[in-house]
């Protein structure tokens, strides 16, 4: 962890770093992709809590009896409506939040290509090295983060199921659940951001896995700054993504001895 100083510099260092190089506009991305998924969300979580509590109505509903006293088909009827309610709340909430975990994921595999983008400027400006512009190569690149982020928002969904499932197992465990889901992600967010410095490297997959398990602290800072961010509702969506690709590559430069510029 003898990193994680370096991974939080670069990424406090990244937002002043955009202005002074005129990649302030980055940060506006975002919040027009966010407006266009929220919009999509929000419709989307409507009809899926309809049919979802259409579909558990048809289960948990109360049988009504004609001949029934009429106080009786009253009160059945008032706990129909309220199970219905309470059903369609709890359907809300549950598939809100697993929308909320995939729209962090959806949004780093849409930015791909600013992301990639951001990386690449942010090491030119640093080391004076010029790449010359290639829209297949950044594609390539952007690819290649899109499935990377895909693959660790999988990952840390898995991760998350198992560890939900052992709190509810031995509820003891569930405060130091909540501190393993949040490194969980820290991990897997870091990862992705430093995956673009190592795409540049011409990396596999697997040799970035071990570049990135070798700067431990500077990814998990990286990730964490992130994740933290990400919690601020818009400012987050609109910072936390370019601050952190753009913060990578401070730290691998810094640490590596090969930024010649200050950040």
């Amino acid at each position: 962890m003898r990193y994680f100083g370096l991974g939080l510099n670069g990424f406090f260092s990244a937002f002043g770093f955009c202005f002074r190089h005129g990649l302030w506009w980055m940060f506006l991305v975002p919040i027009a992709l966010w407006a266009l998924l929220a919009y999509g969300m929000f419709h989307g979580l409507e009809a899926l809590t309809e049919s979802l509590s259409a579909w558990a109505s048809g289960y948990l509903e109360i049988p009504l009896d004609a001949e029934e006293a009429s106080w009786w088909a009253d009160v059945k009827a008032w706990i129909n409506g309220a199970r219905d309610a309470i059903v369609r709340w709890i359907l809300r909430i549950a598939i809100g939040y697993v929308l909320l975990v995939a729209n962090k994921y959806i949004v780093l595999v849409l930015l791909s290509p600013l992301l990639a983008y951001a990386s690449e400027v942010a090491e030119e400006k640093l080391t004076g090295r010029v790449f010359p512009f290639s829209f297949g190569q950044l594609m390539k690149d952007a690819f290649r983060g899109a499935l990377i982020a895909a693959r660790n928002g999988m990952l840390e969904m898995s991760i998350t199921i198992v560890i939900w499932i052992a709190s509810l197992l031995l509820p003891i465990i569930t405060p130091i659940s909540f501190i393993l889901l949040f490194l969980v992600s820290s991990y897997f967010y870091g990862f992705s951001m430093f995956d673009y410095v190592h795409e540049r490297r011409r990396m596999r997959i697997g040799e970035s896995t071990r570049a990135v398990n070798s700067q431990l602290g500077a990814v998990m800072a990286n990730g964490m700054c992130f994740s933290l961010l990400m919690k601020i509702p818009l400012i987050g969506l609109m910072l936390a993504p370019v601050m952190a690709s753009v913060g990578a590559s401070i730290a691998v430069l810094r640490k590596e001895g090969t930024a010649l510029s200050r950040a």
